[in-house]
């Protein structure tokens, strides 16, 4: 992989490479955009750039350092996250101070060339001790260091970490380059590919989501169940409450619901064109006001499951499909 491979973001790349070249790359960088965008793989390939012994407005991808970033074992490159292979991370998806001590620990040491480099994606989940044990190398870190901050949710941030970092927006993808991505990757038709492109929002990880067989099909009578409750059916409510609080991906079946709720209100205007799930406007009769509202209290439905609040999903589920209960006139 090398920054020419990086489909999209070329602005962001141009200008990491230009501060490459001049020699005036930020000591604290904030990734943010959109989950699924590529946020994480361009901070990858610019640490590779940092290291490579022949780089040349790209790395070779031929030295030795490339090779040890390419495996990800480089002395240079530390990584963490809620993923971490470190183990430091915890069973519910937070980073722990004990994660940012390691890293405090690892940066500090010189290296003999390149740049240390230090990646935390997820950061909006260090919690709260760690992210203020971490400002202290915001402000002053080592010379020969560069740290990269990856997030989705940047509002989640402390706002003094914000302020130490220099930030750069990643946009979601188009849906013609997403789909181009899945026809390479997947092999699929042209007409499934831009599909998926068109419900992923810009994300390459929700695209390869609904490219999935019968991926789609099942949200969207997760979709057209939550729909269809009626306030007098409380059992069904509560039934499917208890179905739903069970799955794995139940943030993401939320976000599909997102954008099912925004469609309907979508089509009261008229405005087919900018509808995202077609047909989800089919039959639709209520009041935009109420639908606006469904959609944000999906919205904080889905933030009282993740971190850092962790709420009782099954309790949660069930208020939220009792309030959403007859939007629509069912």
């Amino acid at each position: 992989m090398s920054f020419k491979d990086i489909l999209g973001h070329t602005k962001e790349i141009s200008v990491l490479v230009n501060s490459l070249g001049a020699n005036r790359v930020a000591h604290s960088l904030l990734f943010a955009g959109p989950a699924g965008v590529g946020k994480r793989l361009v901070a990858l390939e610019f640490a590779r750039a940092l290291n490579c012994r022949n780089f040349s407005g790209d790395s070779c991808g031929e030295c030795a350092d490339c090779a040890l970033m390419d495996s990800s074992t480089h002395p240079n490159l530390i990584l963490a996250g809620p993923s971490d292979k470190e183990g430091q991370a915890t069973p519910e998806g937070l980073i722990r101070i004990e994660r940012v001590r390691d890293i405090q620990n690892s940066i500090k040491y010189r290296v003999e060339r390149g740049k240390k480099v230090v990646i935390i994606d997820s950061a909006d989940r260090m919690m709260t001790a760690a992210s203020n044990a971490f400002l202290k190398t915001l402000e002053e870190p080592p010379a020969d260091s560069v740290i990269i901050l990856v997030t989705s949710r940047s509002s989640d941030l402390l706002p003094t970490i914000i302020s130490r970092c220099q930030r750069m927006n990643f946009r979601p993808l188009s849906p013609g380059v997403i789909a181009s991505f899945l026809g390479k990757k997947t092999g699929l038709p042209a007409a499934q590919a831009h599909e998926a492109a068109r419900l992923s929002g810009g994300s390459f990880s929700k695209a390869l989501s609904y490219a999935e067989e019968g991926e789609y099909g099942k949200k969207r009578e997760i979709a057209l169940a939550v729909a269809g409750i009626s306030p007098a059916d409380t059992d069904t409510a509560l039934r499917l409450a208890s179905e739903l609080s069970k799955r794995d991906d139940l943030a993401e079946v939320l976000e599909f619901l997102k954008t099912w709720y925004r469609d309907r209100l979508v089509g009261l205007t008229g405005a087919e064109g900018l509808m995202v799930n077609a047909g989800a406007s089919t039959g639709v009769s209520a009041d935009p006001r109420r639908i606006i509202d469904s959609f944000s209290m999906i919205e904080r439905a889905r933030r009282d499951i993740m971190p850092p609040r962790y709420a009782n999903k099954q309790l949660v589920m069930e208020g939220l499909l009792m309030d959403l209960a007859g939007c629509f006139g069912a």
